[in-house]
């Protein structure tokens, strides 16, 4: 087995490439103007200088450990509530119905003034005054109706690479029944197709797809630049695109003998749904996650936007069982086993190869 490690991530260039030298032909790169998918990016355009900033303000105040353990920072809640307001002033009725990973009530309750004074400070600069209670408001959408549509927000995916100045997503993903339909990536520190490295300066790129309409790669005001396809998979060498493992005392991976049998691989290690947006742009073949215990299922806030998005311009999309992602059960994907994203192809082999780690979680 041949092995390397591309680790091209933790070198930045003061900045990225021109999106014309990525793209042969813009002319089929076309959103329509006032529809929902324009308007989801509408929503996420103003977060990624808000990520950057925060980023860079923010990034040393110690965050709140929820209940489940895992940490929120101030910058999470900020973008959450900015996001929500985009959405909001673009919405018929004024409601956001929505399912997202924050909650104002965890920040009001958590004993940490110092971060609630920094979220509501940073909310009225760019929102606009309002009282205490007002702000900390503006971090909710509304409750969904029982069959409604809604959104999901994970405002910062990839925590630890938000505050080491690596990548992260704001991720923002509508779900009507058991399907995601629109999805959008905000990736602040991201160069366009082709480019693997960090711009902690920006200015981004936003990926963003809907069903029936298309995938697309825009620049960070949001303008679609080209229209994402993924290619089908040749047989060569398969490019992983995976979570960056920081532990000290690394493990040895589950996956790595899986898909060693299918052949050789390279590595890209990275935080967040950005993997899936490497995916959907041609610059990774393969985007796997499995269960971290038998039981645990994945929360959709992690992965609607980019499964989506890579669905759309052409990936495979399954569970490890290769059954279709199933979102009609709340917060998690609770009828699916891991998640399995691949170019065309691919899964032909992949499933066969992790059938043994599959089988040991039940179907």
């Amino acid at each position: 087995m041949t092995r390397s490690q591309d680790r091209s991530q933790n070198s930045a260039q003061k900045s990225p490439k021109n999106f014309a030298q990525n793209s042969a032909s813009n002319a089929s790169a076309q959103i329509p103007t006032g529809s929902p998918l324009a308007d989801a990016i509408a929503a996420v355009v103003p977060a990624l200088p808000a990520a950057r900033l925060l980023g860079a303000t923010l990034a040393s105040v110690p965050p709140i450990e929820k209940g489940d353990g895992s940490p929120v920072t101030a910058a999470d809640y900020v973008l959450q509530a900015l996001v929500v307001a985009g959405l909001r002033a673009r919405s018929v009725d004024g409601r956001v119905p929505l399912l997202g990973e924050e909650h104002a009530d965890v920040l009001a309750t958590s004993g940490r003034p110092d971060v609630e004074r920094l979220v509501v400070d940073a909310i009225r600069s760019m929102l606009g005054w309002r009282d205490r209670a007002a702000a900390l408001r503006a971090i909710d959408g509304d409750e969904p109706r029982a069959g409604e549509p809604y959104w999901t927000i994970d405002p910062i995916d990839g925590t630890k690479g938000f505050l080491l100045g690596m990548q992260c997503s704001v991720c923002l993903a509508r779900i009507e029944g058991s399907r995601a339909t629109i999805g959008v990536l905000g990736c602040p520190r991201m160069g366009p197709r082709g480019d693997l490295s960090v711009h902690t300066d920006g200015p981004g790129v936003i990926y963003a797809a809907a069903l029936g309409v298309g995938a697309f790669e825009c620049d960070a005001s949001g303008a679609a630049q080209s229209r994402l396809t993924v290619d089908a998979w040749n047989g060569s060498t398969v490019r992983w695109a995976r979570s960056l493992n920081r532990s000290k005392n690394a493990f040895p991976s589950r996956l790595e003998p899986c898909i060693a049998t299918i052949g050789s691989f390279t590595n890209q290690e990275m935080d967040s749904q950005c993997k899936y947006a490497l995916l959907a742009r041609g610059d990774a073949d393969l985007v796997i996650r499995m269960p971290r215990a038998p039981g645990h299922s994945e929360c959709i806030w992690d992965h609607a936007s980019g499964t989506l998005i890579a669905e759309v311009a052409g990936a495979c999309i399954t569970d490890a069982h290769g059954r279709p992602l199933d979102f009609s059960h709340g917060e998690t994907l609770a009828a699916n086993v891991g998640i399995v994203c691949t170019a065309r192809g691919l899964e032909a082999r992949v499933l066969p190869a992790i059938a043994a780690l599959a089988g040991a979680v039940p179907a």
